[in-house]
């Protein structure tokens, strides 16, 4: 089903293009004059957001990688080292694998299981990755930050909150600001997935799916990336251009749902694409798998004790 694109505007004070469909996103993000980085004289969206991006989310006047331009170099060099080691550890069986895949069948309670993802996540990029409820509660916040309400980002900002958080992210990360990415930004999602899959693994009709279906189903991506513009730009599918002051949403969240497809979920087919795009899926399945393990394990074991208990008192009756 094709989705419309949605353009709000109000003369010298807001234009603003929300974008859905999957093949529009693509389009505009491999545009050329399409980027992520904001100008902040463009409007008052456009400033909000470049401060959140390169202030608030910055390290020592570094961006984050999500939001480091296509043209940036070192950045696409550690994305391609990055998609070879991740591809090569194929889930990364391991305790916080089993831990995550425990939760899921109901076989084991925990405190916060964003704690075993966001380990998950570090030790990803180093064996000495330790996450704890505070490096957790840290990677929250600055997964929530671009789309936080103004008074809780300025609450942050003045009681230091924020500045502590980016702190304790990037020491647990041995100043590796992908490794921070990963453990904030890209960790909330994959805690929020597992959450879900929980209760799907309680779900006898979800329990028939297979995992990729599961995966489809229950998968929870960014609602949202922003981009601006450098020039004006005619998009075939626009009835006008695109200007610098134009503040473009893909709502790869809400294509997501539409398509079911892993690779708008990832922006796989895109110089933005996510280098863990093969890694976390391989690892949700893996997961899924292990947890129905778990989950017919568990009642072959009480099956058994069920017919040892009928057999027993049938001896002793």
């Amino acid at each position: 089903m094709k989705l419309d694109p949605i353009r709000l505007r109000l003369p010298n004070l807001l234009d603003l293009l929300l974008v859905s469909d999957p093949a529009q996103i693509q389009w505009l993000n491999q545009h050329e004059h399409v980027t992520r980085a904001l100008d902040p004289t463009q409007g008052v969206l456009h400033r909000v957001l470049h401060r959140r991006m390169r202030d608030d989310l910055g390290f020592r006047g570094e961006l984050l990688p999500v939001f480091r331009a296509r043209g940036d170099v070192r950045r696409a060099q550690r994305h391609k080292e990055l998609e070879v080691e991740l591809r090569e550890l194929r889930g990364m069986p391991g305790k916080e694998r089993d831990l995550i895949s425990s939760y899921v069948s109901g076989q084991k309670e925990v405190r916060e299981i964003g704690e075993a993802v966001q380990q998950w996540c570090g030790q990803l990029f180093s064996g000495r990755y330790k996450s704890t409820l505070e490096t957790y509660e840290a990677g929250k916040l600055l997964a929530g930050w671009m789309s936080a309400p103004p008074w809780k980002t300025i609450h942050a900002r003045l009681s230091g909150r924020l500045n502590r958080a980016k702190a304790v992210l990037e020491a647990a990360a041995e100043h590796d600001l992908f490794c921070v990415h990963a453990t904030s930004i890209g960790m909330e999602n994959l805690a929020r997935t597992v959450r879900k899959l929980r209760k799907a693994a309680r779900d006898e009709d979800q329990q028939l799916l297979s995992a990729d279906a599961v995966i489809r189903e229950y998968l929870s991506v960014p609602p949202a990336v922003v981009r601006g513009c450098t020039h004006d730009i005619d998009a075939p599918f626009l009835p006008s251009p695109l200007t610098p002051r134009t503040l473009v949403v893909l709502l790869v969240g809400r294509a997501y749902v539409a398509s079911g497809d892993l690779d708008v979920a990832f922006l796989s087919d895109s110089w933005s694409a996510c280098p863990a795009r093969k890694v976390v899926p391989e690892m949700l399945r893996a997961v899924w798998h292990a947890a129905h393990y778990d989950e017919a394990e568990a009642q072959r074991l009480m099956s058994s004790i069920n017919s040892w208990s009928r057999l027993w008192h049938r001896a002793v009756s």
